[in-house]
């Protein structure tokens, strides 16, 4: 009987063998990705008018006063109050974007914009402020415009002359 046992034995070890689902690993998981790139042709500024206070007339009794310039073709500067005369030519500054890519919008930003025009000798300055620069998006044949305003502020310690600084501006696809 032990005999027989031993067979049966022997023959459910080999059928559970033959019948039994081999141990796997798990299969590793995958995925695909696409790799993109746009290439975009440089844009061109051209400045076409530079942002001018004009002439400004102290008042024998100025304290402090603001002269502003919006953005926009036809600005001119204004006089915060009769503090101030303001007289000759002045207005934004004017740039033409040409060469980009149609319908794209563009970021513009200032780099490094002054807070101050400097008097001609060099020492004497007065406040300055620049107005945010709207986006633009350029139009079907990668043209566009935009302009740039600002203030000064004038007080009893300004000396007579010529004020000025240099202010770079800035155009990056979004």
């Amino acid at each position: 009987m032990t005999k027989f046992l031993t067979k049966a034995a022997l023959a459910a070890t080999v059928a559970t063998g033959l019948f039994a689902a081999p141990a796997m690993a798990a299969p590793a998981g995958n995925a695909d990705f696409t790799a993109k790139a746009k290439i975009v042709k440089p844009v061109t500024i051209a400045n076409q008018t530079d942002l001018d206070f004009g002439t400004v007339t102290m008042n024998t009794s100025l304290i402090s006063e603001k002269v502003t310039v919006a953005d926009g073709a036809a600005s001119v500067a204004v006089c915060g109050s009769t503090q101030l005369t303001c007289s000759g030519v002045s207005g934004s500054a004017d740039f033409l974007v040409s060469g980009g890519v149609a319908n794209q919008a563009i970021v513009l930003s200032y780099n490094a914009p002054p807070s101050v025009l400097t008097h001609s000798n060099g020492t004497n300055s007065v406040g300055f402020t620049l107005d945010a620069i709207e986006n633009i998006t350029l139009s079907a044949t990668g043209t566009g415009s935009f302009s740039v305003g600002g203030e000064i502020t004038v007080v009893t310690a300004t000396i007579d002359g010529d004020y000025s600084a240099i202010v770079n501006v800035v155009a990056n696809y979004l």
